[in-house]
């Protein structure tokens, strides 16, 4: 039967979670399902728009109002969300994460008082005990929101049992990792041609940091690696691909160190692939992860992988598979690891292989989606026959 979704979203831009949620939408259309995504709120002037859809919407939120700020929300973006829904009426509601879980709890108390059931279901794309460490927001996650929540989808396992144990929450639940359209990279070159089209040598060992500079992302880690790695191996150079608040920092850590002359900032790139496609590996140095995309199109790409054991990476990074996973304080063994595949050329190339194999086989966006929508069946069963039992008088 075919499923009526709306996709609750924060703001348009192009982070993970939010390309992510736009292909997933593409994906349910294209297996029969009216999808259609709702903004909180515009993208900051910043940040990196997303395409628009013409059948998405905005709310037009006013994020840095105080009353955002507040557990609470703003009651005029709630009752814009709830006339949104009511509109819509769709047979279920996703919440991407962030804010959107907020307003989505905060209205399903609506809905229930004009009895009106539809299923919320929330999309955990990260630790929230890493991302929401205030007491106050956490009893009133616990208390006010997370109980209107049917059902919620981990990135992994340990993103869902985070989110199980911090705010109590015992509904259905299933891991279902992030995909992304293969289409993206059909027409993609090989390292040289990529080193052409970005004017680089080709007699250099390229370590790639792709990602928003930001605390979470821990660039001074990947600099710091970085440095033991460049004392070993002079032609070695650095990419950082990407921007954000801590960039001016992070350029100032790189001539304290002494590696300036070897670390290229690229900035903010519409198109990763060359960069994926030009570097001899990814290095992931964030102090947590969901499952991320950058792993999963570097490996597509053929490029292993080291990485922190942060999260739910483990997902798509097989340790001595395709890459490595290594604790994320021991920065020896992070740099020893990059070390060995820069200097074994076959062994990248197996990793490589195994990687592109592995995201095949596990990642592929039309399974993943079907997932989701077995999920929203079982989720929305689940919730009629509750439905069923209070209007029975049961418990």
């Amino acid at each position: 039967m075919s499923k009526k979704i709306l996709i609750l979203d924060n703001k348009p831009i192009r982070r993970g979670a939010q390309i992510f949620a736009r292909e997933l939408k593409q994906e349910l259309k294209r297996q029969g399902c009216q999808c259609k995504i709702v903004y909180l709120y515009r993208s900051g002037e910043q940040e990196m728009d997303l395409p628009v859809e013409n059948d998405d919407s905005y709310l037009d939120g006013e994020k840095s109002s105080l009353l955002e700020v507040l557990p609470t929300g703003h009651p005029a973006l709630r009752r814009r969300v709830l006339r949104e829904i009511m509109d819509y009426r769709p047979d279920i509601v996703m919440l991407n994460g962030a804010r959107s879980v907020k307003y989505g709890g905060l209205v399903k108390k609506n809905l229930r008082r004009k009895n009106i059931h539809i299923p919320f279901v929330v999309r955990i794309i990260d630790s929230v005990v890493y991302w929401n460490r205030s007491v106050l927001k956490q009893w009133y996650m616990r208390n006010i929101i997370v109980p209107g929540i049917d059902g919620a989808v981990g990135v992994g396992q340990k993103a869902l049992e985070d989110f199980r144990k911090l705010y109590a929450f015992n509904g259905p639940g299933t891991a279902i990792p992030r995909a992304f359209h293969t289409d993206r990279f059909l027409n993609n070159g090989s390292r040289e041609e990529a080193r052409i089209r970005l004017k680089r040598p080709e007699n250099r060992n390229v370590v790639l940091f792709l990602g928003n500079i930001t605390k979470q992302k821990r660039p001074d880690r990947f600099l710091d690696v970085f440095a033991k790695v460049a004392d070993r191996l002079p032609e070695a150079e650095a990419w950082m691909v990407g921007d954000g608040v801590l960039r001016s920092d992070t350029e100032a850590r790189a001539e304290k160190l002494g590696i300036s002359d070897r670390v290229i900032f690229w900035g903010y790139q519409d198109e990763v692939a060359p960069f994926i496609s030009g570097s001899n590996l990814l290095f992931i140095s964030s102090d947590t992860e969901g499952v991320p995309g950058i792993a999963l199109e570097s490996l597509y790409l053929e490029r292993p992988v080291v990485t922190t054991d942060a999260g739910d990476v483990g997902m798509a990074v097989k340790d001595g598979q395709t890459g490595y996973l290594c604790p994320a304080d021991d920065t020896d063994t992070l740099a020893e690891r990059i070390h060995q595949l820069l200097t074994n050329d076959e062994k990248a190339r197996q990793m490589g292989s195994n990687g592109k194999d592995h995201i095949l086989e596990y990642f592929n966006l039309p399974r993943l989606a079907r997932l989701y929508l077995d999920f929203f069946r079982d989720v929305s069963t689940e919730n009629t026959s509750d439905d069923d039992r209070h209007e029975e008088g049961g418990a």
